[in-house]
């Protein structure tokens, strides 16, 4: 199973369901993982898989359909050499860096950081953006942190979702202002956070970040 398989099957079979697969991506799966592959009049595709038969539809705007995403799900629930594979894609951030990080469930606290974005304000390296009543305009302050974020996700993580965690307490956590300027420069971004959670970004290794963000993930469900 290739690279590219794998991110499109983590997609699906993760949370909350995906609404952005494509159609191309979506054939090059099955015809990696599946028993038989035929794409059939009327873009139609008809999968053979533990038994089972499928036909997806291939939708005018070239992706695939919520139904159709449930109906894999069903479909590759009965297959136990996938059960628990995939990708998660993790950010973890305060005020003066994030990394995105790649877990592979299949190996449990082993991450990759696809990459490492650095606010290089030395304004916002002495604010805390848990003391709004400071009188500085911390949004504006990070803005510059929180669109380059937004750019090495776009580069890192491709269509996958991810979930945030940000160091801090409460509402007022970097990563919450993170997400409303994501809503605001880049809408279809922020719709594929999976979740947001804060954690002791200090003392947290790779492990922890993986278990609080299965927790995020389980709770979504």
């Amino acid at each position: 199973m290739n690279q590219h398989t794998r991110n499109t099957l983590a997609s699906i079979v993760g949370h909350p369901a995906p609404h952005d697969v494509e159609w191309t991506q979506f054939i090059t799966m099955w015809e990696d993982i599946a028993d038989e592959v035929e794409q059939e009049h009327g873009d139609r595709l008809a999968v053979k898989m533990n038994g089972h038969r499928e036909v997806f539809h291939r939708r005018h705007d070239g992706r695939v359909s919520i139904g159709d995403i449930e109906h894999a799900r069903q479909l590759l629930k009965d297959t136990p050499e996938l059960k628990g594979s995939g990708d998660m894609f993790v950010v973890a951030m305060d005020s003066e860096k994030a990394r995105v990080l790649h877990f592979d469930l299949a190996t449990p606290a082993v991450a990759e950081t696809e990459r490492d974005v650095t606010n290089h304000d030395k304004v916002a390296h002495h604010l805390r953006t848990v003391e709004h009543h400071t009188g500085h305009d911390d949004q504006q302050v990070f803005i510059k942190y929180f669109d380059d974020l937004a750019v090495a996700l776009i580069e890192s993580i491709g269509t996958e979702n991810f979930v945030l965690l940000g160091h801090g307490r409460g509402n007022s956590d970097v990563a919450d202002d993170f997400v409303k300027r994501l809503r605001e420069i880049n809408p279809p971004l922020a719709q594929r956070i999976a979740g947001v959670g804060v954690i002791d970004l200090s003392a947290a290794d790779d492990a922890a970040l993986e278990v609080a963000a299965q927790k995020i993930l389980e709770h979504a469900k």
